[in-house]
């Protein structure tokens, strides 16, 4: 009888050989070694076994190539049958590793609804019982650090017990560590090129295989129209890969408890809301009740998603995130001794992303960075700047940031520091497509700009590529993620866009002809033979002709101090209000009287706290009133008033209000300035006992003589 022999592969090879079917160009032996942290005899020995593999499969061999690299067969045939055949690669093909096995252990127990005998165990992965045994001690381990443990029961088996909001956040974790949060969704549904190991993919299929995904997409979609807001694709991913996971521990009987406080404080967001109605909808669907509490977990995932396109001004907290914004900024401008003050793009990103990252930090909620070590790489000492600078936030939320976090606020700054390089952007029209968020593509967008001569029509998401080429032309899409289209020419690049794919680019965008201050260089011409009316008329004209990147960060109303607004005019004390309406009426009138407002910007200043509560009360006893621009706001004003008798606005850590500084924004950052210094002098315990004394003379000398 003829022997039969099978080729098997362990997870390295498996990884190598992927890594080889994804690259377009060879791979240095010695660069696979790095990827791998092993030799580069071992990655040697390791392609000898991947070549015996091709070879009982009847593939080709690899090709290698002295001082070039490796490289596996271009045909797409070849390559998705390679897939295929690792796709369909069962245990007995297969040799897991051990952290694979713990990976399907911890997965098996998340979905056992009671106990699961080792013997059970050991069947699925088909290995010894005393193997399963020997791996318990590292998914004990793993479970203690995510505050769950392993209950053993003679003759039943073991289960995992703890908290439920741990297991789902282990849960979470599981699946992040196997994979990326923004890949996990392709595993389920996806072809096979997305696919990128073998043994923990087929677990998270399972544990999703009876979950209807794209229905849960549907939901995200009708959550990210009422919320007038587009999720980053990792953020769209984990949402939906939350909810599975709630619907599976709801369907094992699992609920989760959040605190009646926290419960409440959601309950007023429209965030809230529209969770209710994504709830709603689940009920109908997958036939189960979803309890209160879990319609606030589902909002604290809203919360802490962060956005590609959001409403220009959120509700609540605006004044103090646009002030941790501007702190930050300056902090890194600082230490970089180079001005990112006037780049409104960099304050506009890093606000939309603020507010989701408070709540992150706020509830625990962690964020996966799939490209932190090429940012590392990339902007080293960047991101430890980067790292310094974000003490505000720290100080804010009174937690750490971890390295993912601060990845993402370095992507913003290297961004702006791109942009400081562009000097002007024409044809061809490019769409950047990226999947870890807005950004990643804001980032490769400032690469882009600064490399080759090129419009950028817009940076979206994956998901919303169809949406956007219906209304734009488009020359060439240039996405971080895998994209088929055959209607226009697409390039996948690395979000910080390498030497490699400047080369793959340089065919397909012409570089930059113009250099430096081309606007300046063309007034100088003009200059020679013509009579200039209006040089400033004329620098903006040809900065919009020329599309200069950087007119648009630049250009801006003035910014006014706070001595420019805090005037006799604007000052009234000891007033006597008998409730909070009345104490924000008097302060709004003043805004009204000096030309400031519209009277209706009153009534809405006092509709904001009716509608999102007393978050306006911004430091024991000092309120801050303010409202919507497009509310009726004519220009930057500020007016400041005492109250005679303090009165309560409904907030139990800073009531009652004595100080109310009622404050109109025409847009995000022009008042800033003048709201930085009123802050720091509301934070001075002399000035405090200025305003006691009712001298409106010696209030506006002690401003005057700071600095």
């Amino acid at each position: 009888m003829k022997e039969v022999i099978i080729i098997t592969l362990n997870e390295r090879c498996t990884q190598i050989l992927i890594k080889l079917i994804n690259s377009n160009a060879p791979i240095k032996i010695s660069d696979l070694a790095k990827i791998f942290n092993v030799s580069s005899r071992t990655v040697r020995y390791d392609l000898d076994t991947i070549d015996e593999f091709l070879k009982y499969n009847n593939l080709p061999q690899l090709i290698r190539k002295p001082n070039v690299g490796v490289k596996f067969s271009e045909l797409l045939e070849h390559r998705n049958k390679v897939l295929s055949l690792l796709d369909n690669l069962t245990p007995y093909y297969y040799n897991l590793s051990q952290q694979e096995r713990v990976n399907i252990i911890l997965s098996e127990l998340i979905q056992q609804r009671d106990y699961i005998t080792i013997n059970d165990l050991a069947d699925k992965l088909m290995v010894s019982r005393s193997t399963v045994i020997n791996d318990l001690k590292n998914v004990r381990k793993w479970l203690i650090e995510h505050g769950l443990q392993l209950k053993s029961a003679p003759k039943y088996g073991i289960k995992v017990v703890g908290d439920e909001k741990q297991l789902r956040r282990a849960a979470i974790e599981l699946l992040t560590e196997a994979i990326d949060i923004d890949k996990a969704l392709d595993i389920v549904k996806s072809p096979i090129y997305t696919r990128s190991s073998v043994g923990i993919d087929k677990q998270i299929t399972k544990l999703f295989e009876d979950i209807d995904i794209p229905y849960i997409e549907n939901c995200i979609q009708i959550a990210e129209k009422e919320l007038e807001t587009v999720f980053s694709d990792a953020a769209f991913s984990g949402l939906v890969v939350h909810i599975a996971i709630a619907i599976k521990r709801i369907q094992l009987g699992k609920d989760i408890i959040m605190p009646k406080e926290e419960l409440k404080a959601l309950e007023i967001t429209k965030e809230f809301a529209v969770a209710s109605n994504i709830a709603k909808m689940l009920e109908d669907h997958f036939k189960i009740s979803i309890p209160l509490d879990e319609i606030g977990y589902i909002t604290v995932h809203l919360l802490g998603s962060n956005v590609s396109k959001t409403r220009p001004y959120p509700n609540e907290n605006w004044v103090e995130y646009q002030l941790l914004t501007e702190k930050i900024i300056i902090n890194v401008t600082n230490k970089i001794h180079q001005d990112l003050s006037g780049d409104r793009q960099l304050f506009e990103g890093l606000l939309d992303h603020l507010r989701p990252t408070v709540y992150r930090l706020k509830h625990g909620l962690k964020l996966k960075n799939p490209i932190l070590d090429e940012i590392k790489a990339n902007y080293k000492e960047l991101f430890e700047i980067v790292k310094e600078s974000l003490k505000p936030l720290e100080d804010y939320t009174g937690k750490a940031l971890n390295d993912e976090e601060i990845g993402y606020f370095t992507i913003h700054f290297g961004a702006a520091i791109e942009r400081l390089k562009v000097t002007r952007a024409t044809k061809p029209n490019i769409l950047v497509v990226c999947g870890t968020g807005i950004g990643t593509a804001k980032l490769l967008s400032s690469r882009l700009q600064s490399v080759f001569d090129v419009n950028i029509v817009d940076t979206v998401a994956y998901h919303q590529v169809k949406e956007i080429l219906r209304e734009k032309d488009v020359d060439l899409i240039v996405s971080t993620v895998p994209i088929q289209d055959e209607r226009i020419k697409t390039i996948e690049v690395n979000p910080l866009l390498t030497e490699k794919d400047i080369e793959l680019l340089k065919d397909l965008v012409i570089k930059p002809k113009v250099q430096g201050t081309v606007v300046d260089d063309l007034i100088k011409i003009i200059e020679r033979h013509c009579v200039i009316k209006s040089r400033e008329k004329l620098i903006e004209d040809l900065s919009k002709f020329l599309n200069v990147a950087s007119y648009e960060n630049t250009r801006g109303v003035a910014k006014p101090v706070l001595k420019d607004l805090l005037t006799k005019d604007t000052i009234k004390l000891n007033v006597e209000a008998k409730d909070w309406e009345e104490a924000v009426r008097i302060g709004g009138e003043l805004l009204v009287k000096n030309g400031f407002a519209e009277p209706q910007y009153v009534d809405a200043m006092i509709n904001t706290v009716k509608e999102i509560g007393p978050y306006i009360v911004i430091a024991p006893g000092i309120a801050m009133p303010h409202a919507r621009p497009e509310a009726g706001a004519k220009k930057i004003g500020m007016s400041l008033i005492t109250l005679k008798n303090p009165v309560n606005f409904g907030n139990k850590e800073n009531d009652p209000v004595k100080i109310v500084v009622s404050l109109c924004a025409i847009d995000h950052s022009s008042h800033l300035k003048a709201l930085s210094e009123l802050v720091e002098l509301l934070g001075d315990e002399k000035f405090i006992d200025i305003l006691d004394l009712n001298s409106t003379e010696m209030i506006l000398n002690y401003i005057l003589s700071r600095k």
